[in-house]
């Protein structure tokens, strides 16, 4: 009972750093690290070595986190999994955004009242975080080609550094998008995009002398939607891991030399006026107003915002310091019941969603990525990126993706990392100072247990 406390505080904090925000969290190995070895429990949870198949009929509670085109096509595909099989019914409800799900989620473990199966953000939380690794025995089971996903996506489906206890479904990176109509008055060429930080800074240069066509005496040249997201990528660019993994405990890493360069930089972009401090909020807003040349922003704005605005939205790769890299986010899918009669028609269930047909068709509809490799094969990708270009880099960024594993505190990582930013942004302190006291606050926490 202890421990659920524990999780439902843990989750409260990640949900207030996520108001407004889309999802982000992933683990800091980057391409050339080893892969995180997959090896499960000997035992499932409840001590079985393998769910029992029912030869009754099953209603499967079924709880999940997006809407909007999202959640017409999260619910379309259950449906039709639903009448496609006479031996499950599914109930299907919608538990809010990221903040409101992530609560009821851990209220609803503390009452034994949980659903069977979850769409969620940080979803390891909710299983790993409770010793429930039973999804690597069922994945051994086949059903699901887990060669034919790409490696981060499993990353982000790891708790603590132990095996999967979840599976990708509605992942995302961020892209950077732009105003062309900006663009084109500061005349900027973007057939050659800035590759680095450094390049990057030069059009926003640019963009300042001759992109204001509003007028707006708030028009800025760049902005984030989501600045710990983007900070937490920027580290990994400039080769500063994140966090620290010793003995299933997670420490946080990014203070040192390297966290402080990328934190320096992010200062000059305010020195420079080419991004007001503390507007992360209103990003969104300032790009869809046409006061904003560039946003970094989750690749699920591509459905959102395709044919919607007055003016023609344009994307480029995320710029990097030393090497490409750009950090997960996104929902996965999670098993929470212990009725072992309903555990192997959960699993067939996830393992419909998450085919490559019907996974492909979800992310071409929604913005988020194909899980799987083999999907970028396929004609519907293919004629997607050809009709849009945004498209084409969402999916091009995924050969460098990555994805830290889940630890109970990485709410509270985010939250110290926004208030690091916002501090450095409004020059109440150094970057030194400020990352130290970031990392101390959050091992604190960490210590706490």
């Amino acid at each position: 009972m202890k421990k659920l406390f524990a999780l439902l505080l843990s989750v409260l904090m990640l949900c207030s750093a996520l108001s407004g925000c889309i999802t982000q969290y992933a683990k800091d190995p980057n391409e050339t690290q080893a892969p995180i070895p997959t090896n499960a429990p000997a035992q499932n949870q409840g001590g079985e070595d393998a769910p029992a198949v029912s030869n009754e009929p099953v209603t499967l509670d079924v709880w999940y986190s997006v809407s909007g085109t999202s959640g017409e096509m999260f619910t379309a595909q259950s449906t039709a999994f639903d009448e496609g099989d006479d031996m499950v019914s599914l109930n299907l409800t919608y538990a809010g955004g990221s903040a409101d799900s992530g609560s009821k989620i851990s209220a609803a473990l503390l009452t034994g009242n949980q659903p069977d199966v979850a769409l969620a953000y940080a979803g390891p939380l909710y299983t790993g975080g409770e010793g429930d690794f039973r999804m690597a025995d069922l994945i051994k089971q086949g059903g699901f080609d887990i060669d034919d996903v790409f490696s981060g996506m499993m990353d982000y489906c790891i708790f603590d550094g132990g095996s999967y206890c979840a599976i990708p479904y509605g992942i995302s990176t961020q892209v950077m998008y732009y105003n062309k109509e900006i663009l084109a008055a500061a005349g900027v060429d973007m057939t050659n995009p800035p590759k680095t930080w450094a390049e990057f800074k030069d059009v926003l240069q640019k963009c300042m002398e001759g992109g204001n066509i509003t007028g707006n005496a708030e028009f800025a040249a760049f902005d984030t939607s989501d600045e710990a997201w983007l900070f937490k990528s920027m580290l990994m660019q400039n080769g500063c891991e994140i966090i620290e993994m010793k003995d299933g405990t997670a420490s946080p890493i990014y203070n040192n030399e390297k966290g402080v360069e990328v934190a320096d930089y992010w200062y000059s972009l305010i020195e420079n006026g080419y991004m007001l401090p503390s507007e992360h909020d209103n990003a969104e807003n300032k790009f869809l107003g046409g006061n904003l040349a560039f946003i970094a922003a989750s690749s699920n704005r591509i459905s959102r915002w395709e044919g919607k605005t007055e003016f023609e939205i344009g994307a480029i790769e995320m710029p990097y310091f030393t090497q490409p890299s750009l950090a997960l986010g996104g929902n996965v899918l999670i098993i929470l019941t212990q009725d072992p009669a309903k555990i192997q028609k959960c699993w067939e269930y996830i393992c419909y969603l998450t085919n490559v047909e019907n996974n492909t068709e979800f992310a071409l509809g929604t913005g988020y990525l194909p899980i799987h490799k083999s999907a970028l094969e396929q004609d519907a990708v293919k004629q997607a990126i050809e009709r849009n270009e945004m498209y084409s880099v969402a999916f091009n960024q995924l050969q460098y993706t990555w994805a830290y594993t889940h630890f109970q505190q990485m709410g509270t990582m985010d939250i110290e990392l926004r208030s690091m930013l916002n501090y450095l942004e409004k020059g109440r302190g150094t970057s030194q100072e400020l990352l130290d006291k970031a990392a101390k606050n959050l091992q604190d926490e960490i210590d706490q247990g």
